[in-house]
């Protein structure tokens, strides 16, 4: 794509080991968010390769280690690395929910948190974490993952889950065509952060965008681009 911005280099923060599985309790804490007994969690495995079913695990503070994609991950990724490239746990660790998925045909890298993590092509196996505790998101869908809007496309169908709202984002609405769909989506309020189903119009590009925060999502200012989105919101 000829205004493709690429974001790679390795995911340096890591904060879980190996084991992996399981409980929490029915309290709530302050923010409504139920408590967790961390003493019933496991340590998250160094990946999601051996996990076959959403799993609830412990990230402690560690060493560095590799991330591949923005959510979904690559399955071989550090669930950790992950979990703080989402937001879903800070430096010192803490509680994670992992939710295995299909392999993708690619893999975009990004920044956020901290972290960067890396683009990759096709691989087996995906995954995406979300903060335990949170209503499982909507599992499923159709219609193909999300990332950026498609070459040649006027209108585009596709699939944001659970936390995958974490690229890059240019603009305030309209967004730069290359911007990240799932997080415009979240930044426009389309979605919440349980992710879901988004339709994408394209609009001719504009001389410049400027970017703002809105619902959690800071986006960035942009020059003059050739084409731009916005969000169908009569689906």
């Amino acid at each position: 794509m000829a205004f493709a911005r690429w974001i790679s280099g390795a995911a340096v923060v890591a904060l879980g080991l190996a084991g992996a599985a399981v409980a929490q309790t029915g309290k709530s804490s302050a923010a409504g968010v139920p408590a967790v007994d961390l003493s019933t969690l496991e340590t998250c495995p160094a990946n999601a390769l051996g996990i076959e079913a959403e799993t609830l695990c412990l990230c402690r503070s560690s060493g560095a280690a590799s991330v591949w994609g923005s959510g979904p991950y690559t399955g071989d990724s550090s669930i950790c690395t992950a979990a703080l490239h989402a937001g879903v746990v800070d430096p010192s660790g803490g509680p994670v929910r992992v939710i295995p998925s299909a392999g993708l045909d690619s893999y975009a890298g990004s920044t956020a948190n901290g972290v960067t993590t890396r683009d990759w092509g096709s691989f087996r196996s995906s995954f995406d974490v979300s903060i335990v505790g949170r209503a499982t998101p909507m599992a499923e869908s159709s219609l193909p993952p999300c990332s950026a809007m498609p070459d040649g496309a006027d209108e585009y169908a596709c699939f944001c889950p659970a936390g995958a709202a974490r690229g890059s984002v240019w603009g305030n609405g309209p967004f730069t065509a290359d911007s990240d769909l799932c997080t415009a989506a979240l930044y426009d309020g389309y979605i919440e952060e349980g992710g879901g189903e988004v339709y994408v119009l394209r609009l001719n590009g504009l001389a410049s965008y400027s970017g703002g925060e809105n619902n959690g999502v800071t986006t960035s200012d942009w020059g003059p681009y050739g084409s731009s989105v916005t969000f169908n919101w009569n689906r």
